[in-house]
């Protein structure tokens, strides 16, 4: 419990720096383009570089292929269940994609990682990190496309996130080491990302209404739907199944509130980020609660 509320203190706070500074009037909305800019083009393809050179190895995947199938095969699950969900939510086609990706996709590398290792150890965060690699994949591919609104097609899918999962990917099964430059250069910009993405969500959030923002039914459906309903009906699942070392990992992927890139990638393309901003904002302050239910009741 103490671990879940020192992150959620932790992305509050980030998000009071950005969202301080932008009522202040230290920084201008504008500025969010060129923080989303910097979080697609350099802080996370660090990031994913970073995960898959350390996860990525033949010996590794050889002993946890298992984990990445479950993986798959639940991702699947996941993208038509938000989809569906998403389509009784909504009426808008770009808000429907928002609510797909926020119930598809969770803030799983800010809170699910440092809540495993925390609570679970080093082992355990490398499991979570396997399984999470679908998931990434999709954020990088399919969700990238549809927040950014690009056609599915080869030549849009060539992103900076695919280059580096590539880069990465090549440099784990090969057991490469980069120099220590370069090393500690994709070290040090990935942990830029999470801060980055909270100082961005609060400079967004600024744009609007406190009140506004926290009063919308749908956007406390999607709270209740990603937060509780979902891991939930996923453990669940897993559990009946016979698949119990498989909840760990996929609570810490599942259960978590909903990504920052449901603001970055809008704010990217010049679309409107309320309702995004909203749920990233109302999910953060619930998980306080519902993550260690999720926990409790099924490990």
């Amino acid at each position: 419990m103490f671990i879940v509320m020192q992150q959620v203190l932790l992305l509050i706070l980030f998000a009071a720096v950005g969202y301080t500074l932008c009522k202040m009037g230290k920084v201008k909305s504008e500025h969010t383009k060129l923080l989303s800019t910097l979080q697609v083009y350099v802080f996370w393809p660090c990031t994913v570089i970073n995960t898959y050179s350390a996860n990525f190895t033949v010996e590794y995947i050889r002993e946890k292929y298992s984990l990445i199938l479950v993986s798959l095969a639940l991702l699947a699950v996941m993208i038509v269940i938000g989809d569906l969900l998403a389509k009784l939510l909504a009426k808008k086609s770009y808000l429907r994609a928002v609510y797909c990706y926020s119930l598809t996709v969770s803030n799983y590398g800010f809170f699910g990682y440092s809540l495993a290792a925390g609570l679970f150890g080093d082992v355990m965060l490398q499991n979570v990190m396997i399984f999470a690699l679908p998931i990434s994949m999709y954020t990088s591919t399919l969700g990238y496309a549809m927040l950014t609104k690009t056609k599915f097609s080869l030549r849009r899918f060539i992103n900076p996130i695919i280059v580096a999962s590539l880069v990465g990917a090549v440099i784990g099964l090969f057991e490469w080491e980069l120099p220590y430059v370069l090393d500690a250069l994709v070290d040090k910009a990935g942990a830029c990302m999470a801060p980055v993405g909270m100082l961005l969500a609060g400079m967004v959030i600024s744009e609007f209404n406190l009140k506004e923002i926290l009063k919308g039914k749908r956007n406390y459906m999607v709270a209740v739907l990603r937060l509780l309903v979902l891991p939930c009906s996923i453990a669940g699942g897993l559990k009946l199944l016979g698949l119990e070392e498989m909840i760990i990992p996929a609570l810490m992927v599942y259960a978590m509130p909903c990504g920052s890139n449901a603001i970055t990638f809008p704010r990217l393309v010049g679309e409107d980020c309320k309702d995004g901003a909203s749920v990233l904002l109302i999910t953060s302050l619930l998980a306080c609660i519902t993550v260690p239910i999720c926990v409790a009741l099924f490990t």
